[in-house]
């Protein structure tokens, strides 16, 4: 009996020995095993409001679904860089971290640099929705020719550009303007001419709020944040110091005179400047895109005009010829994978699985009950979301019941810009007009692909919103005559001074490194 034990105890140890050493000579093998494995996956991210329960049923349906015990963690934005910073030092990486890809650049690449994240570059062609993923995006999240973060999609050609009370174009008989000069004769006629015909001196043209914002850009030439022009030394810079930027402070200046604009824009939050001014039906200007667009505004806007029109702004033809908007960078916000993982192929695969489902394209025809994945993904019709004139729509994410309000990845990853039909989303007849205009309009617009997207400079992170905000600030006193045009010199050198030109000196050599070309497309 004991001799017979023992040669079962040396069988056994042989069996486990030889496939422990399979299993590290091969990781085909690794892999399949883990298949069967369940994996505790925890993960943090940032949501701008309704934080959905952490034992949701949609969390339920994840663990089941993936073979998963999954710990999902969010902070509200306003407090999540603070978060996820305190998170990090104490040295309790989770699986996955979530960034926002522009205000929180700056510990993403130092945690980079430093060996925190995942190189995923092996992975990227294992994964549909992750091959989609352009170069140019790829660029953004790549340090040291190592690819640190899986970028969440966001249309490229589908950013806030102008859009105007079409409405009352046609109360004063008046033409989408083409240009600037015609412009500047719409927002002076919707001020003085009362295009609502109320018979008030209580409209105005173009609503704009503090830090200038919404920039009011017809093309990339005149866009305060496309590196498009070049300085005196052949770099490029940012259009917030240009020629082309002084011009149209100047010719905003005209426009407050004129009462035009806003006269305490200097002190008004730009949400403010939607909800208190444009919907509330006093200006006739402002920058809308087909993503997201709050219905709420529209409603309250109709219910003082209940005519109300808008309509998107073409582009200008400029002076070199060129005649577009500027492209955004493709995508907003990013995961990375902790280094920790490295070790843990399939831990990494499970992740990666699911990050992968989340971001799968679905065409409309598509989006119902009969697309068992879609259906899943939604929470189950009657559950989860309802079926509303064709349309899916979730429930409130604080229920919980839809695995969509959890997954790492919820963006779908589109194949076009043309296959979203953001249109479709919209319940108001005013906001699917809107939006399909838009929509229209950016097809047939050529888009400048901004270079300073692909790159990053230390410098911008840590100083550039500053800055830019000051030089903004600087240049309202211009357009309200507390500064002369003449100090414009004076302010663009102190911008350059106080870290402008350290940044322009990193995104120019960055371009170069990467060769990154600006082009039309």
């Amino acid at each position: 009996m004991k001799a017979s034990f023992k040669k079962i105890v040396r069988f056994m140890t042989a069996v486990v020995l030889s496939v422990s050493l399979f299993a590290c000579s091969s990781p085909e093998a690794g892999e399949t095993d883990s298949k069967d494995r369940k994996y505790t996956i925890t993960s943090i991210d940032f949501l701008y409001s309704d934080i959905p329960p952490k034992d949701g049923k949609g969390i339920e349906r994840i663990n089941k679904r993936f073979n998963v015990d999954y710990k999902r963690d969010y902070g509200i934005y306003t407090e999540y860089k603070e978060k996820l910073t305190t998170r990090m030092a104490s040295g309790e990486i989770p699986d996955v971290i979530g960034f926002e890809s522009q205000m929180d650049r700056s510990n993403f690449f130092k945690w980079a640099n430093q060996g925190a994240f995942l190189p995923l570059n092996d992975y990227i062609d294992e994964y549909p929705t992750l091959k989609s993923v352009p170069p140019e995006v790829w660029n953004a999240v790549t340090v040291n020719g190592k690819i640190y973060a899986i970028p969440k999609y966001f249309p490229e050609h589908y950013l806030n550009t102008p859009v105007i009370r079409k409405d009352w174009l046609d109360h004063l008989d008046l033409k989408m303007p083409t240009n600037y000069k015609e412009l500047e004769e719409v927002a002076i006629a919707f001020t003085k001419d009362d295009p609502d015909g109320n018979g008030k001196d209580d409209t105005y043209g173009i609503v704009v709020g503090e830090h200038l914002w919404p920039h009011y850009n017809f093309g990339a030439y005149w866009d305060p944040n496309a590196w498009y022009h070049k300085n005196g030394k052949g770099q490029l810079i940012p259009g917030v110091i240009s020629e082309q930027q002084k011009e149209t402070i100047q010719r905003m200046r005209n426009w407050y005179k004129e009462g035009a604009i806003n006269k305490d824009f200097v002190l008004t939050n730009p949400n403010e400047a939607n909800t208190k001014e444009f919907y509330a039906g006093k200006a006739g200007i402002i920058v809308r895109g087909p993503v997201e667009m709050r219905e709420a505004n529209m409603e309250a806007l109709q219910k003082i005009h209940p005519e109300a029109e808008l309509a998107p702004i073409p582009p200008f033809k400029a002076p070199d010829g060129s005649q577009g908007y500027t492209a955004g960078s493709g995508y907003y916000m990013m995961n990375a994978l902790s280094a920790e993982l490295k070790d843990d192929p399939g831990k990494v695969k499970r992740i990666l699985d699911i990050i992968d489902f989340g971001r799968r394209f679905y065409p409309w025809e598509n989006r119902n009950p009969e697309n068992e994945d879609f259906d899943w993904l939604y929470g189950r019709e009657g559950e989860g979301y309802e079926m509303k004139n064709g349309t899916p729509t979730l429930t409130d994410p604080v229920k919980g019941r839809a695995p969509y309000h959890y997954m790492l990845d919820n963006k779908m990853w589109a194949p076009s810009n043309e296959a979203n039909h953001f249109w479709k989303t919209y319940q108001n007849k005013a906001y699917q007009n809107l939006a399909l205009e838009l929509e229209k309009m950016h097809k047939e617009t050529r888009h400048y692909s901004n270079p300073v997207h692909q790159v990053y400079s230390e410098t911008d992170a840590r100083k550039g919103l500053e800055i830019t905000r000051k030089l903004f600030d600087e240049q309202a006193k211009i357009i309200t005559g507390d500064r002369p045009v003449s100090d414009w010199n004076k302010i663009v050198k102190a911008y350059l001074d106080g870290g402008g030109q350290s940044i322009i000196d990193e995104v120019n050599q960055e371009v170069k490194e990467k060769n990154i070309g600006p082009e039309w497309k």
